[in-house]
């Protein structure tokens, strides 16, 4: 699917739930991220590089970092948000960082009576970290670009996007998992404890 067309029909979803619907929610959710578990679905270039590694191919890797998640619910079903995650050691041990910026649907529009939450977010993605290339041995993959001033790389990704479960412990908190599908370079797993306001 073309990203335009990706865009196309995540906002005529998002507008036809939101324009439709009596259900007003108007509220807003305060979520907190404990970053982990990536999945390198290719093999790395530069594995030699890799401190924390899982397994022998060293395609399994845990990389521990904080994400905050606002999100503004226009309904039960429904809304915008903007997310920020900082890893201080990536891979490499280099910081990294994540910016995200999107509209979101929740399967709340199917039993809102459920503890249960699937939610599907799309929109913008920044990915950024301190410069690999003056690292021993280091080998540009493609996957980023590097800043003027050669201390950043960086990647923009339009369609960025992720995929979430939730299970409401109250009525005012929920805790699950938190999978961005970086397809077909990385699968990244994270768990978040989300906080309503009303």
């Amino acid at each position: 699917m073309k990203v335009f067309e990706y865009f196309r029909w995540l906002i005529l979803a998002t507008l036809l739930i939101t324009g439709f619907t009596e259900a007003k929610a108007q509220m807003w959710s305060v979520g907190l991220y404990v970053n982990g578990l990536n999945i390198h679905l290719k093999q790395p270039v530069n594995p030699h590089l890799f401190h924390r590694t899982l397994n022998k191919s060293k395609k399994l890797v845990y990389n521990l970092g904080l994400g905050i998640r606002i999100s503004y619910y226009y309904n039960q079903y429904a809304g915008l948000t903007i997310t920020q995650a900082i890893v201080p050691n990536d891979c490499a041990n280099k910081f990294f960082g994540t910016t995200h910026i999107g509209a979101f649907l929740s399967t709340k529009a199917f039993n809102t009576v459920s503890p249960h939450e699937g939610i599907i977010i799309g929109g913008p993605l920044m990915f950024y970290r301190k410069s690999w290339t003056a690292l021993p041995d280091y080998k540009d993959d493609g996957t980023m670009r590097e800043s003027r001033n050669k201390r950043w790389q960086y990647r923009f990704v339009w369609h960025g996007g992720f995929i979430e479960y939730q299970y409401h412990y109250n009525k005012n908190s929920a805790a699950g998992i938190h999978i961005m599908p970086g397809i077909p370079e990385i699968i990244s797993v994270s768990a978040h404890n989300s906080f309503f306001i009303k």
